[in-house]
């Protein structure tokens, strides 16, 4: 029996996974196509491009928060599963329909339109995710997710590069169908295999609890204002802030910036060849930073994810403040093989290193928060990364409308900004272990109350 739940719970992870990934292959197609998309596309422009992703960000924020709050009202009478199912399916449609846009403006709205479904991905999804292993696995599982992400990301940007590249003007529309129905057949994974796991069963306190748990999960503005007494949840909401600034930046820009580096009619091709080997670097990193920190929780060492993660952010930002503001060496054939293997380097380490946060951020929240906070903790998440790439998309294509030599400026301010927010992680050092050993005593509280019950 304990092995059949095994098997049920991992079957639930991987549809999960599978799910995560086609939202960022999805999003992926953009960034290697702005070139695509401002000739073919009617109507395109600059500007446009940053309104496209300001809108789709914008959008999935309202989501995060609609679905955070709403959704144990909704779950009374639809189940958790079948709105999960109804709220992916509606992406899938929608970029199907991205792939049919006829100017410029179509292409805005169903690309906004997308976010609806992709942004109730985060309060859902990664609920599920935490009700389904406990605080000793969870920081595994969330990188794992957050390699999806990576992955997904990457493997769009290639397939719809290649597409882009090769399949002539269409090529861009081609590239979003196949998203689309790659999507569609991993939604179609979970509605055979998803399973929606009880709330809060996983708690140690409840191990072998075998009465009922029933836990609030909606965001309120009492939860919000419990989070924000937490001082480790702050700072690392503000740093995810930050870090939304320069990642979304990065992941819609990074391509079309290293390709003015690089002359030849073949620019682009290399300057994506280059970012996704260098973006790979957050695969591994993900999962490594989250089994790192999940091994110092198990020897009790609970500071560990959070040196784990400074040392991530504060060494990998550098790095790709050399990989992205350092010039290509290209007058000899020394000089760009050198160029090549150095900058491969230095972008991968970069990469790798800032990874180590992600699944770390996530398995703090959990240990933090009791059940009820967890899907907002989370949801603020996904909102704080939307907030920052709405002001770096605005503030990067707002810049270059003005004067294209203006993007190595603001790729490198950018970066500078999620440096310093990166030593906010300095703050949960100090309180992580403190309100970690509140949320396990109120836990075990409830735990006893239950019992008298």
């Amino acid at each position: 029996m304990e092995n059949d739940y095994h098997l049920k719970r991992e079957k639930n992870f991987h549809s999960l996974f599978r799910i995560y990934f086609m939202i960022y292959f999805c999003i992926g197609i953009l960034p290697v196509n702005i070139d695509n998309l401002l000739e073919n596309l009617p109507g395109t422009t600059e500007f446009g491009i940053g309104v496209v992703i300001a809108s789709f960000l914008i959008v999935g924020m309202i989501s995060i928060l609609t679905f955070g709050y709403y959704a144990d009202k909704i779950t009374e009478k639809v189940s958790r599963k079948r709105v999960f199912i109804f709220t992916n399916l509606f992406w899938v449609i929608t970029f199907g329909l991205v792939s049919l846009s006829l100017n410029y403006y179509f292409y805005l709205l169903f690309i906004t339109l997308s976010a609806i479904g992709t942004g109730a991905f985060l309060p859902i999804g990664f609920s599920i995710i935490g009700d389904f292993y406990s605080p000793k696995e969870r920081g595994k599982k969330f990188g794992v997710m957050q390699f999806g992400l990576i992955l997904g990301n990457g493997m769009g940007i290639i397939f719809g590069g290649i597409l882009g590249s090769y399949t002539g003007p269409l090529g861009w529309r081609f590239a979003y169908g196949l998203g689309s129905i790659l999507g569609l057949l991993s939604v179609l994974g979970y509605i055979f295999s998803g399973v929606d796991p009880e709330r809060a069963r996983t708690e140690p306190e409840f191990k072998d609890f075998e009465g009922e748990i029933n836990y609030n999960y909606k965001i309120t503005f009492k939860n919000l204002g419990q989070l924000s007494k937490m001082k480790s949840i702050s700072a690392i909401l503000l740093s995810v802030l930050c870090s939304g600034i320069a990642t979304s930046t990065l992941g819609i820009w990074a391509i079309f910036y290293l390709s003015t580096k690089l002359s030849g009619s073949d620019a682009e091709l290399i300057a994506t060849t280059i970012y996704v080997l260098v973006g790979a670097g957050g695969l591994p990193g993900a999962i490594i930073g989250g089994r790192l920190g999940d091994r110092f929780f198990r020897a009790g060492k609970i500071h560990g994810r959070v040196i784990i993660s400074l040392f991530g952010l504060l060494s990998g930002i550098l790095c790709m403040l050399g990989f992205y503001l350092i010039p290509f060496f290209t007058e000899t054939t020394l000089q760009i093989v050198v160029s090549w293997i150095f900058f491969l380097i230095l972008g991968y380490l970069g990469y790798l290193l800032v990874s180590f946060s992600l699944g770390n951020q996530f398995a703090i929240y959990s240990e933090v928060c009791v059940p009820e906070l967890r899907s907002t903790a989370n949801a603020l998440n996904g909102l704080m990364v939307n907030l920052g790439g709405i002001i770096g998309n605005l503030l990067i294509s707002s810049l270059i409308e003005r004067n294209m030599s203006w993007l190595p400026f603001a790729i490198a301010l950018v970066l500078l900004i999620w440096l310093f927010g990166s030593l906010l992680w300095i703050l949960p050092y100090f309180y992580y272990p403190t309100e970690s050993k509140e949320c396990r005593d109120l836990m075990a509280k409830r735990r006893l109350e239950l019992d008298k019950i």
